[in-house]
């Protein structure tokens, strides 16, 4: 099981990694500013928090018009909205949180009777999740990211009787964090069965030496709940920032 030691070093280094960086860097209060081309044409730019350091995704003549220093300045600080605000008007799009649960925080739950819990394996009980993607809708598929045709490696159900009512599935990220994604049957909701299946998830996931996270956007409050409940805590925000067409064009 990690630590809480080994935690830090998974979750920064896997970032670091992500943007080759040092993990050293998150704990200083400074800025990473990465040029990406791509992103020209779209008007976005990408905002990482992690830690005490920031990290942006921004196309270079923006980044220019921002006067951002290239590459990472520690001597630049940590960039937030408000400061890129003042440049260059910008909104922000949305906002992305990622917890992560260290073992000693965990809070185990369980559904209770008339429910059961199993692991499930996707092509074995494929005739069982059928329905239970059917009842739902497609946002509820994608904010899961929940699909037969690729099938999480790992999948958690909780059941009443043989009905498949609520999924808790991961994506591995380097083999290291468990990314979970969450499904529940739309009559069986508000009844703590999304805790549960995710409660067996982080069980296993932690036997496992695996980091569990759990992605919302900050404006699905309910969607805080289960997460927090269960002793997870924030340590990424993710800000997308849509910048005006006037601004992008100059």
């Amino acid at each position: 099981m990690t630590t809480s030691i080994e935690l830090a070093q998974v979750i920064d280094g896997y970032w670091a990694k992500r943007f080759g960086c040092d993990r050293q860097d998150f704990v200083h209060a400074g800025t990473l500013v990465i040029h990406e081309k791509e992103l020209a044409e779209t008007g976005k730019v990408y905002l990482y928090h992690i830690d005490k350091m920031s990290i942006v995704r921004i196309a270079p003549s923006l980044a220019k018009q921002a006067r951002l220093p290239d590459g990472y300045n520690r001597e630049f600080g940590a960039l937030d909205v408000n400061t890129f605000q003042v440049v260059v008007p910008a909104s922000v799009e949305s906002t992305l949180l990622d917890y992560y649960l260290d073992p000693k925080d965990f809070e185990c739950f369980t559904a209770g009777v008339p429910f059961t819990t199993r692991q499930m394996d996707a092509e074995n009980d494929r005739a069982g999740l059928l329905p239970l993607l059917e009842a739902c809708t497609e946002a509820d598929l994608d904010a899961a990211e929940v699909s037969l045709e690729e099938p999480d490696p790992v999948i958690f159900g909780v059941f009443e009787g043989a009905q498949l009512v609520a999924y808790a599935g991961h994506r591995y990220w380097d083999e290291a964090i468990a990314d979970i994604g969450v499904l529940i049957h739309p009559s069986y909701r508000g009844r703590g069965l999304g805790k549960a299946v995710v409660s067996a998830l982080c069980e296993w996931s932690m036997r496992n030496d695996l980091v569990p996270m759990y992605r919302v956007y900050s404006s699905h409050i309910h969607s805080h709940r289960i997460p927090e409940s269960l002793g997870f805590k924030e340590w990424v925000v993710i800000e997308t920032l849509k910048v005006a067409q006037e601004e992008r064009t100059g």
